[in-house]
């Protein structure tokens, strides 16, 4: 049964991928039910990730997940199948969730035929439960080194990232504009924290799974989970409505820009507060704090964060008000 659920989400979403890259590749208009605003989001500038068109990445990995749901019918599946299975699984779930969130919060159009791809990631996702996954458990926590040292990858990646991204950024704040070539380096960094925070929640996800039932009672884990989901949430904001108007505000004026470039410092101030919280929770063996105290340090230190990044965006602007003549302002 689980196999031929398995089926038919992956088929959906391979009809689904396949239908809109035809529609595409004869540059004809998507059928869009209900008056929705398929062609604004499929030719938007987010239809790409890292370069590849969103549907061909979608025709790969739902004729890949046919694939094995097939094979499951005829072959007993043993820990490394639901190995497989599993990592693709999230994966996809992981980039469709960042979809439906570029689609309400950036792009402010819904394509239902995006949405129905989403549907059979969800259908994916609920054939996933049906697996036995004791096995896969067990394999799991035979590769338990490896997972660390993706884990640690992904730590770098976004870690490293997200600091470079904040000393970037106040550099190229010195002529108090961002320009087109200084944004591109941006979005390049954002790609890499992006990257090893993908690679940081898939690990963690196979790491949490052999040892939930002692993990789940784990202060350090949970407040870890508070982090990493701020981390996301925030990464989402700066990415999802600051990083696409860098470019439409001199940081040197007064408005519209004031309210942007507070917001803009105040979530760079959070992510790199949460990115060295849970680099340090990740670090240390053994931290005798409960939930709510190790809770009420870190938002402290956020609280922190954030009116010392307000304190030197005031300072920014009174020393910019010193230099800029009023007419420029």
């Amino acid at each position: 049964m689980i196999s031929y659920l398995g089926i038919i989400g992956a088929s959906l979403g391979l009809s689904v991928s396949l239908y809109i890259y035809r529609q595409k590749k004869k540059k004809k208009k998507l059928i869009c039910p209900r008056e929705g605003s398929c062609e604004r989001v499929v030719h938007s500038t987010y239809a790409t990730t890292f370069g590849i068109h969103n549907e061909y990445l979608g025709i790969a990995f739902y004729a890949v997940m046919v694939l094995v749901y097939i094979i499951s019918l005829s072959v007993p599946v043993g820990g490394i199948f639901v190995w497989v299975v599993t990592i693709m699984t999230i994966t996809g779930a992981l980039f469709s969730i960042y979809l439906i969130a570029l689609q309400a919060l950036v792009i402010r159009a819904w394509c239902l035929w995006c949405l129905g791809s989403a549907f059979s990631m969800l259908l994916l996702t609920i054939a996933l439960f049906g697996f036995d996954t004791r096995e896969f458990f067990a394999l799991l926590a035979a590769q338990h080194i490896w997972w660390v040292i993706m884990h640690n990858i992904g730590f770098i990646l976004g870690l490293g990232g997200a600091t470079i991204t904040d000393i970037f950024f106040f550099r190229f704040l010195k002529d108090y504009a961002i320009s087109a070539e200084e944004k591109a380096t941006m979005d390049i960094l954002s790609n890499i924290i992006w990257i090893g925070l993908g690679i940081l929640i898939v690990s963690g996800i196979m790491l949490y799974l052999p040892e939930q039932a002692r993990l789940i009672h784990s202060p350090k884990f949970l407040l870890k989970l508070i982090v990493v989901s701020v981390i996301v949430i925030n990464g989402l904001l700066l990415n999802l409505l600051v990083a696409p108007r860098m470019r439409q505000f001199s940081f040197a004026e007064t408005l519209p820009a004031r309210h942007f470039r507070a917001l803009a410092f105040a979530l760079g101030a959070i992510s790199i507060t949460s990115w060295y919280t849970a680099f340090f929770l990740g670090s240390v063996r053994k931290i005798h704090l409960s939930l709510w105290g190790g809770l009420s340090v870190y938002i402290i230190l956020m609280v922190g964060a954030i009116i010392g990044s307000q304190v030197y965006e005031t300072m920014l602007i009174r020393k910019n008000k010193s230099v800029v003549p009023p007419s420029q302002r």
